[in-house]
């Protein structure tokens, strides 16, 4: 059986839908980085990959993955009641209402700060402004200190490690010393924070992290802590890339503009699904399994690799109509299943391993797009093509825009 791993990184996105294809919709086999791996399909595998007496994630996440994207000792290396412990803490911080409306109010700030200075500018690439805007707005929100001779520095740190996970070469070398960077800093803070040097806003992500305890009683160490407030500060910058998707699709389809800039709410929130169903984001989420295991007549042998098509699942023509038309209406009225669509992953997100983060995702996204779709500017001429053997992608010219004053 061949190793498809330089196979992966040549096709990206495609590279398992591809397969799947092949075997007519059978689970798809092989090995990945030396290690026989078998990848499930659709919403029935949701369940069954998320039950932790199937698949487990302790091992699962390759050392390259860990030191760029989610850091050593996060919540995605727990299983169990370790895991649940510390994912209480997460969702007590991205799904409360009330600390949701706050994240709100600061975007919109921060929107109204950058147009300010947009008006100056004959051009601006949008992907990158998204992400020092999401920046300043979620440091300011998760009680981090920012100065402003920080913050581009900051952005450009947590938009690395999102860009150079599943890479080699450069990129993956600057995201790996941007989350050194980033960890070095933080752990300070929560020393800081825990020594009494420095204050921390009560209910805010810095002090609720620096005072956790996990399921033993016992304080996170402070470079732990660190790379727990990275994954709330990371993952909302990484909305960025769905940002200027959503700028790519108001260009591409401009007639789903007006209801927007006019502030219809329900066809916000419809637009911001179909923004994270259509455009590619994670190709899929891994695994490890946990006992022998059969799945649709596929043996999985205890210890192999599970991966979950999340891209292919959210093209899936048995579940989206015309999946490959991007039509924000599919959404209207209507909440997707909780394991219908999951471009963050699927499952319960209080106990499973789901990105908790997915009620800010759409807040970020539900405030900030009618803000786009009513900004003036010029779309020049410029290559916005968007790479699938590229992971993570965008549009290869970051979207730019010519500001109307």
């Amino acid at each position: 059986m061949f190793d498809s791993t330089l196979a992966l990184l040549a096709e990206g996105y495609a590279w398992l839908p591809d397969r799947r294809r092949r075997r007519d919709g059978r689970p798809v086999t092989g090995r990945l980085l030396g290690k026989k791996v078998v990848a499930l399909h659709g919403p029935d595998a949701v369940r069954f990959f998320y039950d932790e007496r199937h698949v487990v994630r302790r091992g699962a996440l390759p050392g390259p993955v860990l030191d760029t994207l989610f850091g050593r000792g996060a919540v995605h290396t727990l299983d169990g009641a370790r895991h649940r412990a510390r994912k209480a803490l997460f969702t007590a911080l991205l799904q409360d209402r009330g600390g949701l409306d706050r994240l709100a109010a600061d975007l919109a700030d921060q929107w109204t700060r950058a147009r300010r200075r947009w008006d100056g500018l004959d051009r601006l690439v949008f992907f990158d402004e998204a992400g020092l805007l999401l920046t300043r707005a979620v440091c300011d929100w998760s009680g981090v200190p920012l100065p402003d001779d920080e913050a581009e520095g900051t952005a450009r740190d947590l938009l690395a490690m999102v860009d150079g996970f599943a890479s080699v070469g450069p990129r993956h070398l600057r995201a790996r010393r941007a989350r050194s960077r980033q960890e070095d800093r933080i752990a300070r803070l929560v020393t800081e924070v825990r020594d009494g040097d420095r204050t921390a806003p009560e209910g805010s992500v810095l002090r609720a992290v620096a005072d956790h305890r996990d399921d033993d009683g016992r304080l996170l160490d402070p470079h732990t802590a660190a790379v727990e407030i990275l994954n709330v500060l990371r993952p909302t910058v990484a909305v960025a890339w769905f940002l200027t998707f959503a700028a790519h699709a108001l260009h591409r389809w401009p007639e789903h503009g007006k209801r927007l800039a006019d502030g219809d709410a329900a066809w916000a929130r419809a637009f911001a699904q179909e923004v994270r169903r259509f455009y590619p984001f994670a190709p899929f989420a891994g695994g490890i399994a946990a006992a022998d295991l059969r799945w649709e007549g596929q043996d999985i042998p205890e210890g192999s690799m599970v991966l979950l098509d999340l891209y292919g699942q959210n093209h899936d023509p048995d579940l989206w109509p015309e999946p490959y038309a991007f039509d924000p209406g599919r959404f209207l009225g209507r909440e997707p299943g909780r394991d219908e669509l999951i471009p963050q992953g699927g499952g319960d997100p209080a106990v499973h391993h789901r990105c908790p983060g997915e009620d800010v995702v759409l807040t970020v996204l539900e405030t900030l797009v009618p803000h786009l779709a009513e900004l003036p500017y010029r779309v020049p001429e410029q290559d916005l093509r968007i790479p699938l053997n590229r992971v993570p992608t965008a549009p290869r010219s970051g979207f730019v825009m010519t500001p109307v004053p």
